[in-house]
């Protein structure tokens, strides 16, 4: 959807196309063609990015249980580096000045929040199980996602379907838990990650409490309630 809705932007920037915009991420692509902005680019950008999600969501539920995964931290992760930039408050609390800083798109420190490479294996199809590829990411990629993204994500959310104009995104979360094609059952598989001092403090630090408190597994095989 991104390179499609890219594609048909320039065109009809360009004069080559007659009507009406196909999508609303389109005419988004289309903005910011004619005003290149940071802002114009992140909504255009995560307007792809989740009309691909929706419209393909049963293709999505075909996939392996960590690959979903995978696609659920990559959704969070394009939504909170938008209110990063155009709302920073919500995204980081006290240190939101920070915010606009490290997200610019034209910088080099947008990889930190979205390249997914630094936090799960790169090989397709994935063979390590879910709760195993949670527990080897990297520390401070847990910290982003459990300290820092975790607590916020009914607002992030709100926000982003809001600033998309894209009301089914809301739904895309289960009680506070990313629920993109993942099996209410398995929603406990979200509590894995939430190990460790480092990530209190730094929830603390940014103004909020984590959402799970305490995680009900430590280790892949410990048995839980969520």
């Amino acid at each position: 959807m991104l390179l499609k809705d890219k594609a048909e932007a320039g065109l009809r920037c360009g004069g080559a196309g007659a009507g009406t915009a196909s999508s609303r991420s389109v005419e988004y692509w289309m903005e910011f063609i004619r005003e290149p902005s940071p802002a114009l680019w992140y909504r255009a950008h995560n307007a792809s990015i989740v009309s691909g999600y929706l419209r393909y969501a049963d293709l999505a539920r075909a996939e392996l249980q960590v690959e979903r995964f995978m696609m659920n931290v990559a959704l969070l992760r394009v939504l909170f580096t938008h209110a990063m930039l155009v709302n920073p408050r919500l995204a980081l609390g006290r240190l939101a000045r920070l915010g606009p800083r490290l997200v610019d798109p034209r910088h080099r420190t947008v990889k930190l929040f979205l390249d997914l490479g630094r936090s799960f294996p790169s090989e397709y199809p994935l063979t390590v199980p879910t709760a195993q590829a949670i527990l080897d990411e990297h520390a401070l990629a847990r910290m982003l996602d459990y300290g820092m993204i975790a607590p916020r994500l009914p607002a992030l959310y709100e926000f982003s379907a809001e600033a998309l104009e894209e009301p089914r995104l809301a739904g895309l979360l289960d009680a506070g838990v990313p629920a993109y094609a993942w099996a209410r059952e398995d929603r406990s598989i979200w509590y894995i990650g939430n190990t460790g001092a480092h990530l209190g403090a730094i929830a603390r630090i940014s103004g909020v409490r984590l959402l799970w408190q305490r995680s009900p597994v430590a280790r892949p095989g410990r048995r839980f309630r969520p």
